[in-house]
């Protein structure tokens, strides 16, 4: 069985269908009760009685590296062909002398690399990915995953002065409830900005409409 499914977009059905299947292996081999968690952040360190805790780590931080040989929920090696299995040295096919090899940690260091350089440089961006990592639903995720990319947006089509979809909607939130302006006379407000404003604009263009764009944080303005 290919074990591609791991490493791929968690928001996919192969994923998530494959999740499920681990997590019945997973059941079907716990050790005293308990189960490995082989998430990106546990790393098969801790272990849980609760099949459901790991659906959650796996959802939020994946799996952890290089893990296509499930040694700690039953499997001894990988299965080469028929009747024939490789033992668990800790080798994986495509992954020539990976056991505490330079190879292993190369990747492992261009991982981490490839991971810092899509963090983004600004604290309040900074904000918003420590929540996502933190966030206990794949649902929560994807919500922050739309914060960082409102984040990242310009608020208008080749705009150059620095203001975003998300900021400019913040900021607008904070001035109307600073000045205690009502929802109707927001509303207007950002329509008449909105024409102002170059076409395909990125301005929410009703006060539900800009609240929702940080629906995710949870909190008043």
């Amino acid at each position: 069985m290919s074990r591609q499914w791991m490493y791929e977009d968690r928001r996919s059905a192969q994923f998530i269908n494959g999740v499920h299947s681990f997590l019945q292996v997973a059941e079907a081999n716990k050790r005293d009760g308990f189960m490995c968690c082989p998430c990106g952040v546990c790393k098969n360190d801790k272990t849980y009685s609760n099949s459901r805790d790991i659906h959650v780590h796996l959802f939020t931080s994946g799996f952890m590296f290089g893990y296509n040989c499930w040694t700690k929920h039953g499997e001894r090696g990988v299965l080469m062909e028929e009747n024939e299995e490789e033992e668990d040295d800790g080798n994986y096919p495509g992954f020539p002398g990976y056991k505490g090899t330079t190879m292993g940690e190369e990747n492992e260091e261009q991982e981490a690399e490839e991971e810092a350089s899509h963090e983004p440089a600004d604290d309040f961006g900074r904000a918003i990915a420590d929540a996502k990592r933190n966030c206990e639903s794949e649902r929560e995720k994807l919500k922050f995953d739309r914060m960082l990319e409102d984040h990242k947006k310009g608020l208008y089509p080749n705009c150059e002065d620095g203001n975003t979809k998300l900021g400019t909607t913040l900021e607008l939130l904070e001035w109307k409830a600073e000045n205690g302006v009502s929802d109707k006379g927001f509303e207007k407000l950002l329509k008449i900005m909105k024409k102002k404003l170059p076409k395909d604009n990125e301005l929410p263009d009703s006060t539900y409409g800009a609240k929702k764009v940080l629906c995710p944080l949870g909190l008043e303005v």
